[in-house]
Formats: C-alpha cells, sequence, structure tokens
C-alpha cells in the first residue's frame, strides 16, 4: 500500500530554505510520516518528489554512523523511501523510486532517461558472432532456457514462442521510471542510466552503467565493483563484476564472478562461471565456465564446465564470409595454455585440448580424450582422460563451488557418468569397434580430420568398456533395474541439465501448441523433468547393458546381470588405482623441486606442509 504523504508546511520549508534547499515548486515536494528538515540541506527539488522518514541512524563501513537524509543532492520526480541516505551527488538523480534503507553516496549521476525496459528483451548473438542465435535476455533468464532458444533453431516456432513470452516479459517491466530496491548501496559512482537495482544489491565504484538490470534480493545479494563498465546487460541474482570489466550485450547468472579487467561483448554467462583478465565475444558459457588469465580468448562457441589455459584461443573468421563459424565444446573441456582451434569444430565431453588445431576436428563420439598436437597433426587419444586425478577432482570440487545463495534456477547436474556421457562412451565402443574392424592392420587411422594410433584406440577401447561397465554394475546394484523405455534412450545435456531427449522434444511441442504458455510454465516443465532423472536413468540401464553385450534385452537374464556387477565392480577397483596412481604422480618425490629452499633437508616436509598429500 502506498504510503500517505502530506505536503510541507511553511515551517518546514522555511528550515529547508535556511539549510541551503531550494525547488522549482515547494508545492510538488511531499513528505511521509517521520520526515523533518533537520536531515536536509543543500537539496534541490524538480518536479514531483516524494521523501519518507529521515533521521534514523545509517551504520557505514568503518564503524561511521550517519543520519539518513539527503545532502548536496537534486531530486527531479523522484520517490525516496523510509530511513535512505543520499548524499553527494553531483549532477541529479531523475525519474527514480528509492526503496526504504538505501545509501546512495558520491554518486554522479542516477537518470532514468526514457520509457525502458532495463536489459530486458535485448538480442546477445552468442555462439555464432555471425547471428542466427540471438538470445533475448531477461531478469529470470536461465541456461536451460537460453540453450533451447540459442540450439533448437531447427525449431522455429519453439523458438519464436520463447521469444514471445521473453517480449512479453521485458514490456512488463518497460517503466518511465527507475527503481532501487530496499537495503541496497550505491556509491562511489559515475554514471547510472536506465538501470534497475534489486533488493540488497551493491554498486561501489562502478565507472559507467547504462540499460541494465542489477538483479538481487537480501537472500542472493549481487554486486557491482570498482571501475565496471556495462551497457545492455542483466545481472542475476548472486552475481559479481568487479574491478574494470567491461560488459556489453551480456547476461551475468546466478553466482557467476566476472572482473580484473574482463571484456565480453555478446556472451551468456551462466551458473558459477568465473571468468578475469580475458576476452569473450559471442560466447555461451554454460556452468562452471573459466578463463583466468589476461591472454585468453573464448570466441563464437558455447562452453560447459570448461576451463581455459593461458593463450586458449579459437578462430571463426577465415576471410571467406566473415566471422560466422562456431564451436561446441561439450561438458568438461579444458584448452591447455596456448591450445588453438580453427573454428567449425566440435570437441567431445571432458577432453583436454592442447596444441594448435586447423582440421576443423569433430570428437563428439570420443569423449574422455587427449586432443594433442605433433608434427602440426591433430592427434586423438581416446578415453585417457577417464584415468585422470584431473577429472576426478573436478567432479568432487564443482559442488563445492557453488557460489548461489537462495533460490538457484539455472539447474546443475554434477556426475561424471549419466546417461548423456555413458551415452557418448557406447556411442565411442562402437567407433573404437568399427575402426578396429576396418583397419585391423593399418599402425593409424584418420577419424573426422584427427589421427588416431592404433595402440591409443584399443587402450581408449579397454577404458571406455571399463568406465561403463562400471557405471552399469552401480546402477543394478543400487535396485531393481525395471524394463527399459525405447523413448529414453537418447540424453542430452541442456547446458548443464542432463535429460532424455524426448521428454525435452515433448516440452518443446507442449510450448509449440500453447500448453506451456509462459516463462514460468516453462521452468516448472524443466523442474519436473528433472525430478524425474532417477527413475529414467534407471530405465536406461537395461538398454545401456543391451547394446554393451550384444545381446537383446529380452535374454538378459539374472545370471548375466549378477556377472555384469561383479565385473563392474572389479572395473571400478581397476578404474580407481589408475586415477590414484594418476595422481600419485602428482605427489611424486619430482615434484617436489623448488620447495624446501634454503633448508634442502627439510624439503619433505615443506612439500607436505604445503601440498599436502593425495585426496586432501
Amino acid at each position: 500500500m502506498e504510503k500517505q504523504a502530506r505536503g510541507l508546511s511553511p515551517q518546514e520549508i522555511s528550515v529547508l530554505e535556511a539549510r541551503g534547499c531550494t525547488s522549482d515548486d515547494w508545492s510538488k515536494v511531499f513528505v511521509s510520516d517521520g520526515f523533518s528538515p533537520e536531515f536536509v540541506s543543500h537539496a534541490h527539488f524538480g518536479g514531483t518528489v516524494r521523501l519518507g522518514a529521515n533521521g534514523t541512524e545509517v551504520s557505514l563501513p568503518g564503524g561511521v554512523v550517519r543520519r539518513s537524509g539527503i545532502y548536496r543532492a537534486a531530486l527531479y520526480d523522484c520517490t525516496v523511501g523510509d530511513r535512505v541516505l543520499v548524499a553527494n551527488v553531483g549532477r541529479y538523480m531523475a525519474r527514480y523510486d528509492v526503496a526504504d534503507d538505501t545509501v546512495i553516496e558520491n554518486v554522479g549521476e542516477i537518470i532514468c532517461t526514457e520509457p525502458s525496459s532495463f536489459g530486458n528483451g535485448i538480442e546477445v548473438a552468442a555462439v555464432n558472432e555471425g547471428g542466427g542465435r540471438e538470445v533475448p535476455i531477461y531478469d529470470g533468464l536461465t541456461a536451460q532456457i537460453a540453450y533451447l532458444i540459442a540450439m533448437y533453431r531447427h525449431r522455429g516456432r519453439t523458438v519464436e514462442r520463447l521469444r514471445a513470452m521473453i517480449a512479453a516479459h521485458a514490456g512488463r517491466c518497460r517503466s518511465d521510471r527507475g527503481r532501487i530496491g530496499r537495503g541496497s548501496r550505491i556509491v562511489n559512482t559515475l554514471s547510472l542510466r536506465n538501470v534497475a537495482v534489486g533488493e540488497a544489491a551493491v554498486i561501489d565504484g562502478a565507472s559507467s552503467l547504462e540499460n541494465g538490470t542489477l538483479a538481487s534480493s537480501a537472500a542472493s545479494p549481487s554486486r557491482i565493483g570498482a571501475g565496471v563498465t556495462a551497457t545492455d546487460f542483466i545481472l542475476a541474482r548472486s552475481s559479481q563484476v568487479e574491478t574494470g570489466a567491461m560488459l556489453r550485450r551480456c547476461f551475468v547468472g546466478e553466482g557467476v564472478l566476472i572482473g580484473n579487467g574482463f571484456s565480453a561483448e555478446n556472451s551468456l554467462f551462466f551458473a558459477n562461471s568465473h571468468c578475469n583478465h580475458g576476452e569473450a565475444c559471442a560466447v555461451f558459457a554454460g556452468p562452471y565456465t573459466v578463463s583466468h588469465h589476461r591472454s585468453t580468448l573464448l570466441i563464437a562457441g558455447y562452453f560447459s564446465f570448461f576451463n581455459a589455459g593461458s593463450g586458449a584461443n579459437q578462430s571463426n573468421h577465415m576471410y571467406k564470409s566473415g566471422p560466422v563459424h562456431q564451436g561446441i565444446h561439450a561438458r568438461g573441456c579444458k584448452f591447455g595454455s596456448d591450445a588453438y582451434v580453427l573454428l567449425p569444430a566440435s570437441t567431445g565431453v571432458f577432453t583436454i585440448v592442447t596444441g594448435r588445431h586447423y582440421n576443423h576436428h569433430d570428437t563428439a563420439r570420443m569423449p574422455f580424450s587427449y586432443l594433442v598436437e605433433e608434427a602440426g597433426e591433430s592427434v586423438l587419444l581416446p578415453g585417457v582422460n577417464l584415468r585422470s586425478y584431473g577429472t576426478a577432482r573436478d567432479i568432487g570440487k564443482w559442488p563445492r563451488r557453488d557460489r548461489r545463495r537462495g533460490v538457484a534456477h539455472d539447474i546443475v547436474d554434477y556426475e561424471l557418468l549419466t546417461p548423456y556421457t555413458a551415452g557418448k562412451v557406447l556411442e565411442a565402443i562402437a567407433e573404437c569397434e568399427a575402426l578396429l574392424k576396418r583397419h585391423p592392420t593399418a599402425e593409424s587411422v584418420v577419424w573426422n580430420r584427427v589421427r588416431i594410433k592404433m595402440p591409443s584406440l584399443k587402450k581408449g577401447l579397454v577404458l571406455y568398456r571399463r568406465a561403463l561397465r562400471s557405471y552399469l554394475s552401480e546402477l543394478f546394484a543400487s535396485g531393481e533395474v525395471p524394463p527399459s523405455d525405447p523413448a529414453l534412450r537418447e540424453w542430452v545435456d541442456l547446458a548443464g541439465m542432463v535429460a532424455p531427449r524426448s521428454r525435452v522434444v515433448r516440452l518443446l511441442d507442449d510450448i509449440d501448441s500453447g500448453a506451456v504458455a509462459d516463462l514460468d510454465a516453462v521452468e516448472r516443465a524443466l523442474q519436473r523433468i528433472h525430478t524425474l532423472r532417477e527413475a529414467d536413468t534407471a530405465r536406461w540401464a537395461r538398454y545401456a547393458f543391451s547394446v554393451l553385450s550384444g545381446k537383446p534385452e529380452s535374454e538378459i537374464g539374472e545370471a548375466d546381470i549378477a556377472a555384469l556387477v561383479e565385473q563392474g565392480r572389479e572395473d571400478r577397483r581397476l578404474w580407481d588405482d589408475a586415477v590414484g596412481t594418476d595422481a600419485a604422480r602428482d605427489f611424486a618425490p619430482v615434484m617436489a623441486v623448488g620447495y624446501g629452499v634454503d633448508f634442502p633437508d627439510g624439503r619433505d616436509d615443506d612439500f607436505l606442509a604445503v601440498r599436502g598429500t593425495v585426496g586432501q
């Protein structure tokens, strides 16, 4: 309910004028109960201004306590809530509604210049810099909804209906007045133009913010820090943009950290991504995309659970059709230092890329591999990343690094093996077997423009089978496994959410028909799919075992299942041993080089104090 307001009394006007205050028309200044002119000085009021209760104590950093009120500021057509401190606004604040308990201090200007949707509806040309995969951003965008819009362009009606839902939301956000949420802090900032600021948000030291929304709540506060410039942007709850970052046409999702001069244009960043120093252009950064180095470029691609080494780079422009090429780097990929990929290219799940690659590789059907450069050629080592301690460590660390507070809207599945990734392993087994059958005496084969040496191919097949048996063994050992459902055989990864493709298609059909008619309904439908994942996984397991064993499902008996469980336990032991051996290499004596400086006899103790032991 709107607070009761009254006009100023002649005595209050007299006190205000004595304190250096002026107004274009004092009759348009209204105040609430609890207002005192004693806590307003050197202020100018233009248009209609409403002021709340003031004079309460406001605690500031460093143990400083001040009184709420208006000091050295010009306000035009503004509403200021209760217990608000506004001080030192260099130019003016115009057409803004400021909620209770807010601090605005040392600000150049805060202006709503025209009717604005505050960044909602801005088109972001993600994945392909040449366009065609634009995602309209809004203050509730999730990784899954963005993925459907960006990646399912063959579903034209679906995409248009989703875009219409977002356009309707942007229309509801449209206003000729800006808003600053309860308990927020805007200090030491040069300029805010057409920026909506959520509850409990902090903007401290920003340079210039224009046409955007900083979504925030008391449970999930967000922050923009020193030197940041941002135009046409949305920041989700629990996000932070700091220290000189530069954003243009970007969405910064839940728990995302961007800072240290990182620049991004036409890019989307989702749950818990962390980007410093480098550059992004036309990027769809799914959950846990990490880039920490000044010389690193991410461009024209899809990334998820990704880590970029120093100097990692991609090229999307071959000077023919323009910058129209794109890269798909599936869940869990890593690029080593100075790795280079000429796009278009597709990199399979959990693949480590080192060296330079010019041949447009497609390793989607060979997951968990190393893609390396040898004598200028791209060489693939299938499956070897399954036994990497780094991969095992990643799976453990990601849940611990979830920075989202309060409600989290991006759906994130963390497990290494799921029907999606294990399905890729099934495909890899088929590819390896086919290559070995076609080239029984060859020393190496060229597959999808990468070379695979036969010893690597055979080793990869062993690793793939071992991993799949281990996973299926755990599924069968966990309880009775129901008959499979043909509709649940193919799975997809919707930017962190693993789901049967058939359920996703059903959702898309419901969007097309209007049965799912708004953004909230889309989110609810995705959550329902997510809650069915465990049951759907159980119904996938028997199908996967049938493919692995070469037996029709109808012929798989209890003895076959018992043998699988037993073999899978042994496979898990061998797998764990391989990961442990790999971890031990990183703690071997040779790794203690440089430790025990000045005290060689204390080298081992120094190494233990700093690095700890395997598994710590």
